[in-house]
C-alpha cells in the first residue's frame, strides 16, 4: 500500500473524537461539536473543540488546530510519520512497505537516532548481566530492585572502559556524528570521540509509546557527577519529559492521578510496590512545560519529595508551578527526613499509601513548614513574616473561591482575622507571572470584509450552502481568501465535509490561513435565522458593492473612457439607481 493510501485509510478508520478521548476523557458533546479543556494551554473554561464532520480540532484559546495526525504529533511530541505509524496500529492498518522517500530529512534523522538509542538500551541491559557489572548488580539488589523491575524499566550498566559502545555502534553502521547527535558519544579535548556514559547504572528514558529517547545514569562509588542525564537532542528535552511516563500511563488513566517523586529509584520503588502512577523529573526543577506535559494525562497531582527541608521547599515550589498551570495539587510528606525509596523499603507500601491519603493542599503544607510551635505564642513580627510568605503562594492562585478559603485557613492557623489577611493580600506586590500560554492569534491576517467573512463562515460550516450563492461571481469578492474558498467549494460539490476542509488547508500553505479555516469550521452559527436567506441577502449586497466599486472607478476617469467602458458605466448606473442615491 502506498504511503498516501495508508494515511487516507487511517483517516477513514479512526474517529478523531475517540482518539482524543483516550487523552482527554472529559470531552463532552456541545451542539454538533465536542468540547474540553485544552491540553495545549492553561484554561478554566473549555475552548478546545472537535468537529466530527470535518474530523479536525481547534482551540479558540490558543489557536492550536489540525487533524488526528497533528493532534498525536503535538500531544506526544512525534513527527508526522511517527504519529502515522502509531495511528496505523490503532486503526489496524499494516505499516509494511512504507517508503522512506516520503519522509523528510528530519524524519529520517529521528528514526536513525531512535535506532541508535534502542541499540544502546539493549547494549547496556546486556552489560548489566556481565561480570564487569557486579558492583552495579549488588547496588540494585541492596536497593531491593527486583528482576521484574529491571526488565520493566530496561535498566542497564555502561562499561567503564572507553569506546566500548562507540565501537559496537560503528560496527553496526552508525556514524560517530549520529552518536554524538544522539547524546551517546562526545568529542574529548584531544579530538577523540568516546562514550558519553561510562561506569554507570543506566535508566532508559522513554516517550509515551515506549521508545527510548534518552538516558539517566547514576555513578557508583566516588565517581562524579553522581547523576548524569543525556544532553538535549532532537528526541529529548528534559523540561518536557517525565521519567516513567510509558510505564505509568495505564495506571494514571485508571487512578486518574499522578504522583510526582524526586528520582528514578523513587519511581521504580513505587511501581514495584503497586503505586504505578508515579513519575519523576529528569534532574531538573519542575517547569511549566512539565505541568503542561502532566496535565495531558491527569489534572490531579500529588507531590512527594524527600522529607528533608530542601525536599519540602522544592515540593512547595513545584506545587506552585503546577497550581499556576491549572492543576489540582496536593503535597505529601514523609517523616524522619526519609526519601520515598527509603520509606518504602523500611515501612512498606501500605504506610506509604497512608501518607498519600492524608496529603493536603499547598497552603496547609506550607503553613506546617513555617508554624513549628503554637501560633498563640508567635510574636506579631513572626506572624506578619509568615503571613507574607504564605500569601506569595495564595496570590498565584487564579480560583477566587479557593483563594478566599485559603485566607480563612491562614487566619485560623495564625490566630488573626481574615480581614487582616485579605488586606495584606491586596497590598502584596507579588509580581505575578502570567500563566504559561501560547502566543495570541496573529494579527497579520488580511482584513477580510465582514460580509465576505460571514459568508465563508457559513460555507465552511455547511459546504452545501454554496448552492445558494449561484449569483456570486468570484470577481465580486475583494478577499483572495474568500475567492479561493468559493472556487474550491464549487469544484468539490458533493464531496464530504472533511475532504473539503483538508483541500482548503492544502490550498493555503500559510499557517495563518489554515488557522482561520479551522476556526471558522468549528465556530457555531446562530440557530435563530435561516442560512439560505442570509446567504441570498449577503450575496446581493456583495454583488451590489462590487458593481458600485466598479462604477466609481469608471466615474473617476469618465473623460478618458472608451465607448465600451462608457456603455458599461451607463449600464451600471441604471442598474444601481433603484437601490441607492448616486452622486
Amino acid at each position: 500500500m502506498r504511503s498516501q493510501n495508508i494515511v487516507e485509510t487511517i483517516r477513514e478508520r479512526l474517529d478523531i473524537v475517540e482518539v482524543i478521548r483516550d487523552y482527554i476523557p472529559s470531552i463532552q458533546k456541545a451542539g454538533k461539536n465536542f468540547k474540553a479543556l485544552c491540553p495545549f494551554h492553561n484554561e478554566k473554561t473549555p475552548s478546545f473543540t472537535i468537529n466530527p464532520d470535518t474530523q479536525r480540532f481547534y482551540c479558540f484559546g490558543c489557536q492550536e488546530h489540525g487533524d488526528v495526525f497533528s493532534f498525536i504529533e503535538k500531544i506526544d511530541g512525534l513527527t508526522f510519520m511517527e504519529s502515522a505509524q502509531k495511528l496505523a496500529a490503532k486503526a489496524g492498518v499494516q505499516w509494511e512497505g512504507f517508503s522512506m522517500k516520503a519522509m523528510t530529512e528530519n524524519d529520517r534523522i529521528r528514526i536513525e537516532l531512535k535506532k541508535a538509542m534502542e541499540l544502546a538500551s539493549v547494549f547496556y541491559a546486556r552489560f548489566l548481566t556481565s561480570s564487569n557489572a557486579e558492583t552495579a548488580a549488588k547496588y540494585l539488589k541492596d536497593r531491593n530492585v527486583t528482576k521484574e523491575s529491571i526488565e520493566k524499566f530496561k535498566l542497564g550498566f555502561s562499561p567503564l572502559a572507553e569506546n566500548m559502545f562507540v565501537n559496537e555502534a560503528t560496527k553496526r553502521g552508525f556514524s560517530k556524528e549520529l552518536l554524538i547527535k544522539a547524546g551517546l558519544a562526545y568529542v574529548k579535548e584531544n579530538g577523540q570521540i568516546t562514550d558519553y556514559f561510562r561506569g554507570r547504572i543506566m535508566f532508559p528514558i522513554k516517550n509515551t509509546i515506549g521508545e527510548v529517547i534518552a538516558f539517566g545514569a547514576r555513578a557508583l562509588g566516588d565517581f562524579q557527577p553522581k547523576y548524569l542525564n543525556s544532553p538535549e537532542t532532537p528526541l529529548f528535552s528534559k523540561r518536557k519529559t517525565l521519567y516513567g511516563i510509558f510505564e505509568a500511563l495505564r495506571d494514571i488513566r485508571k487512578e486518574k492521578k499522578i504522583l510526582l517523586l524526586e528520582g528514578y529509584m523513587d519511581v521504580i520503588s513505587a511501581h514495584q510496590n503497586g503505586i504505578g502512577f508515579s513519575l519523576a523529573p529528569l534532574g531538573t526543577a519542575f517547569s511549566h512545560e512539565h505541568a503542561d506535559f502532566a496535565k495531558r494525562y491527569s489534572k490531579d497531582i500529588i507531590i512527594m519529595f524527600d522529607g528533608d527541608t530542601a525536599g519540602q521547599n522544592a515540593a512547595v515550589k513545584a506545587g506552585e508551578i503546577f497550581m499556576e498551570s491549572g492543576l489540582y495539587v496536593k503535597l505529601a510528606s514523609l517523616p524522619d527526613g526519609l526519601d520515598p525509596d527509603d520509606f518504602l523499603i523500611k515501612f512498606g507500601a501500605e504506610k506509604f499509601k497512608n501518607q498519600l491519603d492524608i496529603a493536603g493542599d499547598i497552603i496547609n503544607f506550607k503553613l506546617n513548614l513555617y508554624v513549628k510551635k503554637s501560633p498563640r505564642n508567635l510574636p506579631p513580627q513572626e506572624k506578619s513574616k509568615i503571613t507574607k510568605i504564605i500569601l506569595e503562594t495564595v496570590a498565584k492562585q487564579n480560583d477566587e473561591i479557593v483563594k478566599n478559603e485559603w485566607t480563612k485557613t491562614i487566619a485560623e492557623k495564625l490566630n488573626i482575622s481574615q480581614e487582616t489577611v485579605l488586606a495584606e493580600l491586596k497590598k502584596i506586590s507579588y509580581g505575578k507571572k502570567e500563566n504559561y500560554s501560547p502566543s495570541k492569534e496573529k494579527t497579520s491576517f488580511e482584513q477580510i470584509p465582514a460580509l465576505e467573512l460571514g459568508l465563508v463562515h457559513m460555507f465552511l460550516k455547511d459546504p452545501t450552502l454554496i448552492s445558494y450563492a449561484d449569483k456570486l461571481n468570484e470577481d465580486n469578492l475583494q478577499s483572495d481568501f474568500a475567492k479561493k474558498t468559493v472556487i474550491v467549494l464549487r469544484n468539490m460539490v458533493g464531496e464530504n465535509h472533511r475532504a473539503i476542509i483538508n483541500k482548503l488547508i492544502e490550498e493555503f500553505p500559510d499557517p495563518e490561513y489554515a488557522t482561520q479555516i479551522s476556526k471558522l469550521s468549528h465556530e457555531e452559527l446562530n440557530d435563530d435565522y435561516s442560512p439560505e436567506k442570509v446567504i441570498t441577502k449577503s450575496v446581493a449586497m456583495i454583488v451590489r458593492a462590487s458593481k458600485e466599486k466598479r462604477r466609481q472607478t469608471l466615474r473617476k476617469n469618465i473623460s478618458g473612457l472608451s465607448s465600451k467602458e462608457l456603455s458599461e458605466f451607463k449600464e451600471l448606473t441604471n442598474e444601481l439607481k433603484n437601490t441607492a442615491q448616486l452622486p
